[in-house]
């Protein structure tokens, strides 16, 4: 039996943007790789990049792989190039055994049956879904024999309509679950994010799920089952990382989990476990601003953690009780003096015209609410509390409360409900706020912009190797407020 497993890229690639960037292997499919090799050794599998190396490429790697089960892993932007792809293997490769899944087919799971010819879309937490998958089709010979209604998490086909089968139990251990099956892999293709102290770097990933509810985080994958979070034992985390710097020679990892607070005591025992290995490996990671003491600063510090990203999102209180945060600015302005006495990086992330309901109406971010979050942010870098910013205009991705509120009020036009192609042509200015024209959102966000690569040549810390990926950036946001300036005000 051969699985390949597939990060499914654009078929038309925008000419400006980051998707092509892929500074990190696609961490998903490789745990699902993994998992299955270390259930099933005997299958051969193969796991392709397609964001990394194009839509010509996958398809050549198809052919080339021949695989009995295809996998296609993505998310909104690129769902419509995924349809079309599944479309096009069924075609050409009648026999092969088309599977959906991902971040957009969890949020969207019906689509995938109704708008291709894919066999079967997995929806939450793929590991233990794809392991049974593989072994009835072993077991049974042909995808016709299988009772395909008894196997949980899936999405299939039943006289030409969607039916959604139970949702999966999560994996209740997570140590239970091998490490990502990066050899699979060329970590040497992959730059490492754009800031830090060693190369090479890599991404890992230190828990699963988030106790918060943020109505913009369309963190469906982890809300299919409970618990809402699991968390890897400090062992696990620490071997990871060593098994990272004997077998890949990697020099600094990034936690790419949604917070590293989400529990105190195991983030504690995390850095005592880090600390206790000697390893000459740093780490960055992402924050909330609450709860943050002091003793757990302290500890990240000295088990090498430098870099924080700190999720702020706005200057506005009302926004940030309207969105379901639960912090206030207060905290956020402690926590940052907090970091800096350590002398860790902060990395603080803001969000442009907010949106979200009070008692069923709509409420969002003006332009002058929007102006008040860009003077927040020029006070914390002003006082030397922020060492870089982030700054995006609020997008309601699929299994977002956010996609949810944007589609009740109409924020959101038709073509883009349906066609995510046009994602990729104005994944910049999805929602239209009343009273709002994309040109002032254009000003906002190029006003922002400014500060933030102001900050960043400030800072010294652009590598040679970083030039390109932010000339990209530079110039994609001179193309939306070319195009955004063109409109009528």
């Amino acid at each position: 039996m051969k699985v390949q497993l597939i990060f499914v890229p654009p078929e038309n690639p925008p000419k400006l943007g980051e998707l092509g960037e892929q500074i990190s292997p696609p961490l998903g499919i490789l745990y699902l790789a993994g998992y299955l090799r270390q259930k099933m050794p005997h299958v051969s599998i193969d796991v392709f990049d397609g964001v990394r190396h194009g839509y010509q490429k996958t398809i050549e790697q198809i052919k080339t792989f021949d695989a009995d089960i295809i996998g296609l892993s993505y998310y909104t932007p690129v769902a419509a190039s995924a349809l079309r792809l599944a479309d096009r293997i069924k075609k050409e490769h009648p026999g092969k055994v088309v599977i959906l899944g991902g971040p957009h087919a969890t949020a969207l799971p019906q689509e995938g049956i109704l708008r291709s010819a894919a066999d079967l879309v997995v929806y939450g937490e793929g590991e233990a879904t794809l392991a049974e998958i593989v072994r009835l089709l072993e077991q049974k010979g042909s995808f016709e024999k299988i009772e395909w209604e008894k196997v949980d998490g899936l999405c299939l086909r039943q006289e030409g309509k969607p039916v959604l089968t139970p949702p999966r139990k999560f994996i209740p251990n997570l140590d239970d679950i091998p490490f990502p099956a990066r050899d699979l892999l060329n970590l040497k293709d992959y730059t490492g994010f754009y800031l830090y102290k060693y190369t090479p770097e890599t991404n890992i990933i230190m828990s699963r799920g988030c106790p918060y509810r943020c109505t913009f985080c369309s963190n469906c994958v982890w809300n299919t089952s409970t618990p809402r979070v699991r968390i890897r034992s400090a062992k696990n985390i620490a071997d990871e990382i060593e098994h990272l710097y004997k077998t890949f020679g990697v020099r600094e990892a990034f936690d790419n989990a949604d917070e590293f607070n989400n529990n105190l005591e195991n983030a504690m025992a995390i850095c005592a476990e880090i600390k206790a290995r000697k390893l000459p490996v740093a780490w960055k990671t992402q924050l909330r601003a609450h709860p943050l003491p002091e003793e757990l600063v302290k500890a990240m510090a000295e088990a090498g953690c430098w870099y924080i990203h700190l999720g702020i999102e706005s200057g506005n209180p009302e926004a940030l009780k309207g969105i379901k945060k639960n912090i206030n600015l207060e905290q956020v302005e402690a926590a940052c003096r907090l970091l800096k006495k350590y002398n860790l990086k902060i990395h603080g992330l803001f969000m442009l015209f907010n949106v979200w309901e009070e008692d069923g109406q709509l409420r969002f971010e003006d332009m002058a609410m929007t102006q008040k979050t860009l003077d927040f942010a020029k006070k914390l870098v002003d006082k030397k509390l922020l060492d870089y910013i982030g700054w995006s205009i609020t997008t309601p991705y699929p299994g977002s409360p956010l996609y949810d509120i944007a589609t009740r009020h109409q924020l959101v036009s038709r073509e883009l409900l349906t066609d995510w192609d046009a994602w990729l042509k104005d994944t910049s200015f999805l929602m239209n706020l009343p009273g709002i024209s994309h040109k002032e959102m254009a000003d906002m966000k190029a006003k922002g912009s400014w500060l933030r690569a102001r900050v960043m040549l400030r800072s010294g810390d652009i590598g040679l190797k970083d030039i390109g990926y932010f000339a990209k950036k530079l110039g994609k946001l001179a193309h939306n407020l070319i195009t955004a300036w063109r409109e009528k005000p």
